[in-house]
C-alpha cells in the first residue's frame, strides 16, 4: 500500500479551471470532486508534469492506496488543514487525464491544520513532502507511510 497527499480548494471549477479540467470534473468545486463525488481528476497534460514528483505519484497510485486530503484556505468547512483519509478504489489514465476513484471519506477528528503540519515536518515526525501543503501549484505527490501511520496516531476516524 502507498500513500498520497492531494491538496484541494473550495474555488469554483467553472470559474476557475482549465476547459480541459472543466470537461472532466464533476464539481461544482474542486474540493467536491474528492468529498461529494468520491474522485480526484488532473487533466491532461497536467498530470504529466514533473513539479512535486505528480506525474511519477500517479504513475504509481494504484487500488487500495490510500490519499490523505488537505484542504487550503478557500475550503470554508475544512480551513487549511488536513480533513480526510480517502481510499482508492480505483485509477484510470487516458488522453484526457488521470482520474482516482475513491470509498467513501474517512473524516478525521481533530483536524490536522497548517501549522502543526508545517511544525510535524521541521521536528522530523512528518516527511518533507508533507511541507507542500499550502504550496500554491503543488496538488498531487506520493508520500511516506510513517506520515498515514503519524495522522492516524494523533486523529480518530468519523
Amino acid at each position: 500500500m502507498s500513500v498520497f497527499l492531494i491538496q484541494t480548494n473550495g474555488r469554483e471549477i467553472s470559474e476557475d479551471a482549465k476547459p480541459e479540467y472543466i470537461r472532466g470534473a464533476m464539481g461544482p468545486t474542486f474540493v467536491d470532486e474528492p468529498l461529494r463525488h468520491h474522485r480526484y481528476f488532473n487533466a491532461a497534460p497536467y498530470w504529466k508534469r514533473e513539479g512535486y514528483e505528480r506525474r511519477a505519484a500517479w504513475q504509481a497510485a494504484t487500488t487500495g492506496d490510500t490519499a490523505i486530503l488537505y484542504c487550503s484556505s478557500s475550503v470554508e468547512q475544512h480551513l487549511t488543514c488536513i480533513s480526510h483519509l480517502l481510499p482508492v478504489a480505483d485509477k484510470q489514465i487516458d488522453a484526457n487525464g488521470a482520474l482516482l476513484e475513491f470509498e467513501t471519506p474517512i473524516e478525521i477528528v481533530p483536524k490536522i491544520n497548517y501549522q502543526e503540519i508545517q511544525r510535524l515536518v521541521n521536528q522530523g515526525e512528518f516527511s518533507e513532502k508533507m511541507g507542500y501543503c499550502g504550496q500554491q501549484g503543488f496538488n498531487f505527490t506520493q508520500v511516506e507511510d510513517s506520515d498515514l501511520d503519524k495522522i492516524n496516531n494523533l486523529t480518530s476516524q468519523v
